[in-house]
């Protein structure tokens, strides 16, 4: 068990580090959502309060194609910016990325089913996991690009915390879900064994351990969330020593310890640095950040390159801001935002990198 228990943290800092890699580098759409408040926060824990209880009146069959449709659909607009699809800073052109990232989301989900179907329990439990981890950094993502703060994120973990004391801690309504769920094919479960007790992580525990540093990173820089991945981790395995210690044997609520540990953060920060930063300060600080003192041999080799197609006929000069895939000019203006319009006007599909000349 213990060799389990040590697997299991090993894939949060995995999960965690994989968000961390992927919010920075991946611009996804955002959705039509207008801006975060704190009743949209309440309505997203009522979903959450209601799901266990809906899924408990269920077939375990329809709970698991259930699951499968929701995993299918995370998948596919996770994956879709890296094929050019849906990212690329605002511009079109992302129907093709789209569509590929469709079908390998189609396709995992239905290999997934194919070996449930097959009895193959062991490539069922692992290929769960790859694809929740892949569909939980995919909605962390969008969730802290698309303009939920650091408070949200502080009043979702708290209200988590109350309530998983009550559903893991009081009553038994989770110890029922997880024995709906477990064994299922994408069971909202981060599982490493289905031994009694199974060594897994709940859905909402892994979300919140990746989202807060995400949202960290956003709000107040790098250290945040450097802090919130370590601390999100270290939570998870100071629970796991107990477990493996014999000082707890049944089913944990999790957010219980997690959830004091992100408000207490959040209010640390917020009282250090007076404010949030939006997500358009986060961008523009993460294009100011690179130096541009002495232009690299990328760019070098940029400006040698014919002008891209358009209207803009002039080379770069110096002081204006060029947009770069692959070592080629794919977008120029005078600022680094124009730069990135101009990209997204060509129709670009990859989100580029912003260098001034």
């Amino acid at each position: 068990m213990t060799a389990a228990l040590i697997g299991l943290n090993v894939c949060v800092a995995a999960i965690t580090l994989l968000g961390l890699g992927y919010v920075a580098r991946v611009r996804m759409p955002r959705p039509p959502v207008g801006r975060y408040e704190a009743p949209d926060v309440l309505v997203v824990m009522a979903v959450v309060m209601a799901a266990p209880l809906l899924y408990l009146e269920l077939p375990r069959t329809a709970v698991a194609v259930v699951f499968g449709l929701v995993l299918c659909a995370a998948l596919q607009f996770t994956l879709a910016p890296l094929f050019g699809g849906g990212g690329g800073g605002g511009g079109g052109g992302g129907g093709g990325g789209g569509l590929k990232a469709a079908f390998l989301a189609v396709l995992a989900v239905a290999v997934t089913g194919g070996l449930a179907l097959a009895g193959r329990t062991l490539a069922v439990l692992v290929l769960t996991d790859v694809l929740l981890a892949v569909a939980v950094v995919g909605v962390a993502t969008m969730w802290a690009q698309s303009g939920f703060r650091s408070v949200h994120t502080a009043w979702f973990a708290g209200l988590l915390a109350v309530y998983d004391l009550v559903a893991t801690g009081l009553t038994p309504v989770m110890d029922r879900f997880a024995a709906q769920v477990m064994g299922l094919p994408f069971a909202p479960l981060l599982a490493v064994t289905r031994g009694d007790p199974p060594v897994a992580l709940g859905l909402g525990d892994l979300l919140l351990i990746v989202l807060f540093p995400l949202v960290a990173a956003k709000a107040y820089g790098r250290a945040a969330a450097l802090l919130a991945g370590t601390v999100g981790v270290l939570a998870s395995s100071a629970i796991s020593v107990l477990f493996a210690t014999g000082t707890l044997t049944g089913a944990f609520p999790l957010m219980v310890v997690l959830g004091p540990v992100i408000v207490a953060q959040h209010l640390y920060w917020i009282r250090r640095t007076g404010r949030e930063r939006t997500t358009a300060e986060w961008r523009a600080a993460a294009v100011a950040t690179v130096p541009v003192t002495a232009p690299s041999p990328v760019l070098l080799a940029a400006l040698g390159t014919p002008e891209p197609p358009g209207d803009r006929h002039e080379r770069p000069q110096p002081g204006d801001w060029v947009a770069l895939v692959d070592g080629e000019i794919v977008g120029t203006g005078p600022s680094a935002g124009s730069a990135r319009k101009d990209a997204a006007r060509r129709r670009t599909e990859t989100v580029p990198l912003v260098r001034q000349v």
